[in-house]
């Protein structure tokens, strides 16, 4: 299991989209950064100036960093099955368990790095951009709620590479996937027709929206962070599951 570590790690820092997609998402935080400021600076908007600590709330939406990291997630994953190299990994006598979980951390290890990388980033660009005197209100739990977030979304790609190891459907559904399970879910909302109790509040892409906003209160971000927790475990159990019964 050490040698298969060591094997994908090599691999993933030699990976260009590794490097490509985090300054994506650099630049995607960067311009929206840039925008805010033009907007705030024009009379005919009426607009605060923004915050070095609001832009870092916001910097995970700004930077479209579910869908960019998702995308280098569907390429790492599927990369070894698209060029039939997982097939020597497997002649080495390592198990399906172990490339799984092996994987499952290089893209833990992937997100993390990103998602810190973005956050520091946007923080630095938006103090140097912006002077306005930060609110009072629960950043460290909203942080925490985002990279939870991030986790669950990246589990949930990470799981679906897995089951399918094609690069073009892997990338399609890490686009779509999350977006097309909301959209069937506010369907069943608005069939259901209930005000006081919403489906689509309590899957991922309901989530977002809370966790960049200090007007969230605690009992609405518990439910953000515990949910989170458990969509990412429910995504990578299920996807072991599947591909342990798979040929390849």
């Amino acid at each position: 299991m050490n040698n298969l570590m060591k094997f994908e790690f090599r691999k993933l820092f030699k990976q260009k989209s590794f490097y490509i997609c985090t300054a994506v998402m650099l630049g995607m935080s960067f311009i929206g950064l840039l925008l805010n400021k033009a907007l705030a600076s024009n009379p005919d908007f009426n607009i605060v100036l923004p915050t070095a600590s609001s832009a870092l709330l916001s910097a995970v939406s700004s930077s479209s960093f579910t869908m960019v990291c998702g995308i280098f997630i569907a390429l790492f994953v599927c990369t070894d099955y698209d060029q039939q190299t997982i097939k020597n990994v497997y002649s080495r006598g390592f198990s399906r368990s172990e490339v799984y979980f092996s994987k499952l951390i290089l893209c833990v290890v992937s997100t993390v790095v990103m998602f810190a990388a973005t956050l520091v980033f946007t923080y630095i660009a938006g103090a140097a951009m912006f002077d306005g005197t930060a609110e009072s209100g629960n950043y460290a739990g909203l942080i925490a709620g985002q990279f939870l977030y991030c986790l669950a979304y990246s589990s949930f790609v990470f799981s679906v590479s897995l089951i399918v190891k094609k690069v073009g459907i892997s990338i399609a559904l890490a686009i779509l996937g999350p977006s097309l399970i909301g959209t069937v879910i506010n369907l069943a909302d608005a069939f259901l027709k209930t005000n006081n109790f919403k489906i689509g509040s309590y899957w991922l892409d309901g989530f977002i929206g809370d966790l960049t906003s200090l007007a969230t209160d605690s009992s609405r971000l518990i439910v953000c962070i515990v949910l989170s927790i458990i969509y990412a475990a429910v995504f990578v159990a299920t996807g072991y599951l599947i591909n342990r019964k798979q040929e390849n």
